[in-house]
């Protein structure tokens, strides 16, 4: 995310969005553009779409870096799951091996201390009599301790142990010893949920407030949209009374320039144009920030 330079948002009722106050961003690496106001071959219309290509191109790049923002802080909170995961799954077999190590260990000890069994005649060996193993109060212990063996936590099913017998069900069916976590390995996987919990609370966390802070610039539009409509009328209703004085002027005989006319006419036609372009960006971007807060529910209507 270190390469993605974010830029900040400009309101369009910004100055520098207008001819006279114009400054360029400068974290945004285009050209700016060169106005001149000495120059009789440019004039304010000129001047004008000159600095609404500008801002466009500006919008346009900083709605493209915000994507690619979220697109690795996104990859970034999927890696760090990942991780954790690997690391988790890496405990739990390493725990597994430790306990296997410690039964192979105890059966060698037994082994060597086992008598041999002599038989009672030299061509007949009489077998013993199985017994049934019950489990000790020490073993039921630390199945109050662990009641859950490692097959059964992988599988994530429910640890149900058989009455007379060492293995739990699923391990009976399977033919295979119970194998459980000592202290040490429950605390390891214990711990690495609690981490992978506290990184999806920090990106569920980060998501809400960056959804937050474009709620914030949605409201900030609708607001603006606001001001322009009561800008635009303002200015339009100067203009129309400006014309009404001229055919009023025309009405008892008076002539009237015929630049004046035209400079009184195309400035109303300005200011139309501007007020349909500045609304039609801000809708543009209202509906980009309500497609990015979607997922957040939070209602956001044009």
């Amino acid at each position: 995310m270190t390469d993605v330079v974010r830029m900040g948002e400009i309101p369009s009722a910004d100055p520098r969005r207008t001819v006279q106050g114009f400054a360029p961003d400068i974290k945004f690496d285009a050209p700016a553009p060169t106005l001149a106001f000495n120059d009789p071959y440019e004039d304010d219309e000129d001047r004008l779409n000159k600095v609404k290509k500008y801002w466009r191109a500006h919008d346009k790049e900083r709605m493209l870096r915000e994507a690619r923002y979220k697109e690795l802080l996104d990859a970034e909170v999927k890696a760090a799951e990942q991780r954790k995961a690997d690391e988790n799954a890496q405990a739990l077999e390493e725990a597994a091996a430790r306990e296997r190590e410690k039964e192979e260990e105890k059966e060698t000890a037994a082994q060597k201390g086992r008598r041999p069994e002599v038989p009672r005649t030299p061509r007949k060996v009489t077998p013993r009599k199985p017994q049934t193993e019950v489990w000790s109060g020490s073993e039921g212990e630390e199945d109050e301790e662990k009641p859950q063996c490692v097959y059964c936590i992988k599988k994530k099913i429910t640890c149900v142990p058989q009455a007379g017998k060492k293995v739990c069900v699923a391990c009976g069916r399977r033919k295979m010893k119970c194998e459980f976590f000592d202290k040490s390995s429950w605390a390891v996987l214990d711990g690495t949920k609690q981490v992978v919990e506290a990184v999806r609370e920090l990106a569920g966390l980060e998501r809400r407030r960056d959804a937050s802070q474009l709620e914030m610039i949605w409201h900030d539009h609708q607001r603006y949209i606001m001001e322009i409509e009561t800008q635009a009328a303002a200015d339009s209703s100067a203009v129309d009374a400006r014309v009404l004085q001229l055919l009023e002027l025309k009405s008892k005989g008076i002539e009237v320039p015929e630049d004046l006319e035209k400079r009184i006419r195309a400035e109303r036609n300005l200011i139309q144009a501007t007020y349909k372009e500045q609304l039609n960006d801000l809708t543009g971007q209202m509906d980009n920030i309500q497609k990015c807060t979607a997922w957040a529910k939070n209602g956001l209507l044009r």
